[in-house]
């Protein structure tokens, strides 16, 4: 969507989970008919979600729920060029903002093109060569409900990197070096870094330690020995089975995830995780 173009359809995209999601989402709906906006709702929840019949042409999407929500919201739109605004009403917020307290005002500000846009890095993930499966925030591969740990073989543009024995191995973007990223021991990374991050997760090797790569670079996991329950996980949301022998490649995206965020401060990529991981009190 670019300055004076005319919006004629906006995407709605809402946490089913919470009640008072669905009613906010009744409210920017009549706001935007309104103004003569069409609409396209969709709803996402751990048990439901219809994000995947979308086939209409959106000129944004508003995303209500927490973080979670925007990142399943992102594997869909963000393939399509959809750009996304995320409202929070979900706990931390990185990628999500405002809330819906006053949100009118803020869609508004988004109909009046007082925002910027934000390309995020996603990856592709292909297992045995299928795919692409896409991540905004990382890719994992774990040990599943086996109690082994697992042994997998890591290498960057086909040139051996290390062996590892873990409890598995996360593949992140910039935008998810804030999460499982940054709890398994990663570094936090700008978003506008072009690297993509490598973090073992309980590593029997103390000098497995993590590590960051250029995001023009294709990383390659195999197996070293069998293991019947591995998963590989996209953004901690879906989940697929890893068979003996499998490969697994991941790649920066060719597309990026289209934040739409509003100007001033209290947004910005530093305030945001000063606010949030409390960087900004004085402790005596």
């Amino acid at each position: 969507m670019t300055e004076g173009q005319k919006i004629k359809k906006v995407g709605l995209i809402y946490n089913a989970s919470w009640d008072e999601n669905l009613e906010v989402i009744k409210k920017i709906d009549k706001f935007l008919h309104e103004k003569n906006i069409n609409t396209w709702i969709g709803k996402t929840s751990v048990e439901d979600s219809n994000l995947n019949l979308l086939n209409e042409l959106l000129d944004f999407a508003l995303v209500l729920g927490g973080d979670g929500t925007l990142l399943g919201a992102s594997r869909v739109l963000a393939p399509k060029g959809i750009p996304i605004f995320g409202i929070n009403t979900g706990h931390l917020g990185f990628l999500t903002q405002t809330s819906n307290k006053d949100v009118l005002e803020f869609v508004e500000k988004v109909l009046n093109n007082e925002y910027k846009i934000e390309e995020r890095t996603m990856l592709s993930g292909y297992i045995d060569n299928q795919g692409p499966l896409f991540a905004l925030n990382d890719i994992v591969i774990n040990r599943g409900t086996s109690y082994k740990m697992i042994h997998i073989a890591l290498s960057v543009d086909g040139k051996p990197v290390a062996d590892y024995i873990a409890d598995g191995l996360i593949i992140s973007t910039p935008t998810g070096s804030t999460a499982y990223a940054l709890s398994a021991g990663g570094a936090v990374m700008d978003p506008e870094i072009h690297g993509i991050e490598i973090v073992p997760i309980c590593a029997h090797t103390l000098t497995s330690r993590p590590h960051i790569i250029s995001d023009n670079k294709t990383i390659m996991i195999t197996f070293n020995r069998p293991h019947e329950d591995a998963l590989l996980q996209l953004d901690g949301q879906e989940a697929f089975n890893i068979k003996d022998g499998t490969k697994i490649k991941i790649k920066r995206a060719t597309h990026t995830a289209k934040l739409m965020r509003l100007p001033g401060k209290e947004n910005d990529f530093y305030s945001v995780i000063r606010k949030k991981f409390h960087w900004g009190l004085t402790t005596y």
